[in-house]
């Protein structure tokens, strides 16, 4: 349930009063992995169906009509050219590895009876979905439905305020999903795993990290006792914020970035002010509900209990995928 005793803090107004390095001094760096990889070029690899299915549809017509009419010549023509296609989106799409990464931070700043919510927004370039068949559907939902392929993480910072001066600030703890223990491959992750910690866990370079393809977070400490993470993924690498790639988040700019599609609930979730704030928890309804859209549309396509996990089990469904995304209404 949403906190109706924040109130929304201008940032202009912060600004002027704390500076914007108040800002980038508590924003917390990021441990990730070099390791998390995605093809950039994937709407080469839908393309590669697409052309794939149409010369195959073009060849069954062209030998049903064989007895009524056929043209070697265009014939050839045709397939040779489509072919050609074909292998260049190929190669496209197999050499067009990139990073996956955290590419800016952006912030929200709430306000109740002295208590602040400093609710910064880590954006990763993109996201891996673990089953390569899945990671096709799932970027053809992120292009419909949010126009975009990054990846909006949310991490609370809570603390008290003096508004004389903003040496006085007094950090009280973070709130993030904490996902201490996956497997970075994981396909089953659990969005509503959201944990308060001590601002103390945030001492001597103990970062948060990325813990897992949907980059939820554990401490760098538990991934340094999570021996076969720590090797696999390597080198990790810490992502600080600067005043270049920290941006406050207004609301016009979420309206163009469709913000409520993606089911992040900007408002502050915990009331320190009520105190236990450890024992404070939080619960999204909607948090996999971009998962669960997934699984429906596979189902609507191609019935239940069929468990898609190599890409060329999508064969010419990819359309299909494409206008049932599209004829959503979120």
């Amino acid at each position: 349930m949403l906190n109706a005793e924040w109130t929304r803090v201008k940032f202009k107004d912060f600004l002027n009063d704390h500076g914007s390095d108040f800002i980038v001094k508590h924003a917390p760096a990021i441990l990730y992995s070099k390791k998390d990889k995605e093809h950039e070029a994937s709407n080469s690899l839908i393309a590669f169906f697409l052309v794939t299915s149409g010369i195959l549809i073009y060849t069954s017509i062209s030998l049903f009509l064989i007895e009524y009419y056929f043209n070697v010549i265009i014939f050839t023509a045709i397939v040779i050219i489509s072919s050609i296609l074909d292998i260049v989106l190929l190669l496209n799409y197999v050499h067009s590895r990139v990073y996956v990464k955290p590419i800016e931070c952006w912030f929200e700043i709430h306000e109740h009876e002295g208590f602040y919510c400093f609710s910064y927004y880590p954006v990763f370039s993109g996201k891996v979905h673990p089953n390569k068949a899945k990671d096709i559907i799932y970027k053809l939902y992120r292009d419909e439905i949010f126009q975009d392929k990054i990846d909006i993480k949310q991490i609370e910072l809570y603390g008290t305020l003096d508004e004389s001066s903003s040496d006085k600030f007094d950090p009280i703890g973070f709130f993030f999903q904490y996902a201490k223990g996956t497997h970075f491959r994981g396909e089953n992750i659990d969005r509503n795993s959201w944990t308060f910690f001590p601002h103390e866990f945030y001492s001597n370079d103990n970062f948060i990290a990325t813990a897992n393809w949907d980059h939820q977070f554990e401490w760098h400490s538990d991934l340094e006792k999570d021996f076969d993470k720590l090797n696999e993924f390597s080198p990790w690498i810490i992502k600080r914020w600067n005043q270049n790639n920290i941006k406050p988040l207004i609301k016009d700019y979420k309206q163009k970035i469709n913000w409520k599609p993606r089911d992040i609930d900007s408002k502050p979730k915990l009331k320190p002010w009520k105190g236990e704030i450890e024992k404070q928890t939080y619960d999204n309804q909607n948090a996999h509900r971009d998962l669960e859209i997934i699984d429906e549309a596979i189902e609507k396509i191609f019935g239940k209990k069929v468990e898609l996990t190599e890409i060329k089990d999508l064969e010419r469904e990819l359309v299909k995928f494409k206008i049932y995304f599209r004829d959503l209404h979120l």
